[in-house]
């Protein structure tokens, strides 16, 4: 039940980045004048939410093989996975922020759009740092019969990486939105004297 439940919990998490990125993706587009299709972009959200829903039903029902039996989620892969692709998400709402900013910033001189481009890059560098680490992980596991609590330490361990990267990108998110704010501030000053 304890597998269900957390499983939910970071579904729900997902489809709540997915939105906030959309919304920002949107806003962004509004802010530029810009009228990109959202089609494609809700399209391939869509698809990736229905992946890492299919890996985690299919982890909770035992469709996908294990390394070990476990009862809670951090020795599984699938976790792991949707852990990187939550850290991909992060990366996505934080290009769209820096390019909300811009927008703002810069008023009428638009800057180029590289908010999705900067979103696929990361995308791409977490999901290399989920390959990189757990195809030797996982070779060396098999090769020398680790025990659960051994491959448990290995998982973790990934994950104080990825959670180490979350700080840093929720940092950066967090100056985005202090040099926003700060911006915001002038502009209603210089409103207010007028």
């Amino acid at each position: 039940m304890y597998r269900a439940f957390s499983y939910g919990m970071v579904l729900f998490w997902v489809l709540v980045q997915q939105t906030c990125l959309f919304c920002a993706r949107w806003a962004c587009d509004d802010l530029s004048g810009e009228k990109k299709p959202l089609a494609p972009f809700c399209a391939a959200q869509a698809i990736l939410f229905l992946i890492v829903s299919t890996l985690a039903v299919g982890d909770i029902a035992d469709w996908i093989p294990r390394l070990h039996e476990h009862a809670n989620n951090s020795p599984s892969m699938v976790w792991q996975f949707i852990c990187t692709v939550m850290l991909a998400l992060d990366g996505g709402l934080i290009a769209y922020a820096w390019r909300f900013y811009r927008l703002h910033a810069l008023k009428g001189k638009l800057p180029k759009d590289t908010a999705l481009t900067l979103f696929v890059a990361w995308g791409t560098v977490c999901l290399l740092l989920y390959g990189a680490y757990f195809l030797p992980a996982l070779s060396t596991a098999v090769r020398h019969s680790l025990n659960l609590w051994e491959w448990e330490y290995i998982c973790l361990f990934y994950f104080r990486i990825v959670n180490t990267c979350y700080l840093v990108l929720e940092g950066a998110m967090g100056f985005v939105a202090f040099s926003l704010w700060r911006n915001l501030r002038k502009e209603g000053a210089l409103d207010a004297r007028s």
